[in-house]
């Protein structure tokens, strides 16, 4: 369970109904922290749900949004959504490796230099899980969203030898000792991210359809995220930021709400791949 809080508004607003027109502001309590205050209407006058999570990507997270009904100085609300995202399948293929070697004479003359630069690229694909739930004690589940990426990662190992003479106060040779750098560069790409939601309602047929639109790893590029569930949308310029907008008109729409946050803020294509352990 998370254990962070939000001050309770002064006006209660009511939960959600189903199917009503949601728009609205997910915002960081602070720069560091994990949990998100929800604000009605994209209007910070009008702070409506709280987002607690616990846990980061790589450590399973789970997630709760709660409404400001607190019972019996409860720190926790209602909980109207929640989620547990898993870190499912990883694999590699295609790899290939190759080595280059220099041996030159460097400026100084009391030393000889050796550069071997090993470099190893492969393909990788990984599967992440979110489950849904209708509560706090996540009993009951509502939804699953799967997620396949796949991207390329490069490893290139620098290693420069340089063989040094010693010498005495005289200036005499007397033996040689070997000083070694070892520089290492790691790049990972994400070539390709899918979405799906697999069961909703407990059912696997005719499920709404999440698409993607736009590609990462540009300067400049802009991703959307439009479902019957949710819809959201990031750039590149607010990667990063502490903040999120998502709209969703769907039957839950505490769903709709959480699914898209996780998705667009989450997991999106650069959060997996700044955090996908490649080597």
């Amino acid at each position: 369970m998370g254990c962070g809080s939000s001050s309770v508004p002064d006006i209660i607003i009511p939960d959600p109904e189903p199917g009503q027109k949601c728009h609205v502001l997910f915002k960081k309590q602070g720069m560091f922290a994990k949990d998100q205050e929800v604000f009605q209407d994209c209007d910070s006058s009008k702070k409506w749900l709280f987002l607690d999570k616990e846990g980061g990507f790589l450590s399973n997270p789970k997630y709760w949004l709660d409404n400001y009904v607190r019972k019996d100085k409860s720190k926790f609300g209602k909980t109207l959504c929640s989620a547990k995202l898993h870190i499912d399948k990883f694999k590699k293929y295609d790899r290939e490796a190759g080595m280059d070697s220099d041996s030159s004479a460097s400026d100084s003359s009391n030393s000889d230099v050796e550069v071997n630069v090993h470099k190893v690229k492969f393909k990788w694909a990984q599967t992440i899980l979110v489950r849904f739930y209708d509560s706090r004690e996540m009993e009951k589940e509502i939804a699953v969203v799967k997620v396949k990426a796949k991207g390329k990662a490069k490893k290139t190992t620098t290693t420069i030898e340089r063989t040094v003479e010693d010498t005495n106060e005289e200036g005499h040779v007397t033996g040689h000792h070997v000083e070694t750098d070892v520089n290492i560069d790691t790049q990972k790409k994400v070539k390709k991210v899918k979405y799906t939601i697999t069961e909703l309602d407990g059912s696997k047929e005719n499920l709404p359809v999440i698409n993607l639109k736009g590609k990462p790893n540009g300067n400049n590029y802009k991703l959307e995220w439009n479902s019957p569930v949710f819809e959201a949308e990031i750039e590149s310029s607010n990667w990063g930021s502490t903040q999120i907008e998502v709209k969703t008109e769907w039957k839950n729409p505490a769903l709709g709400m959480l699914m898209g946050y996780i998705i667009a803020k989450e997991i999106s294509p650069d959060d997996i791949k700044d955090n996908v352990r490649v080597f």
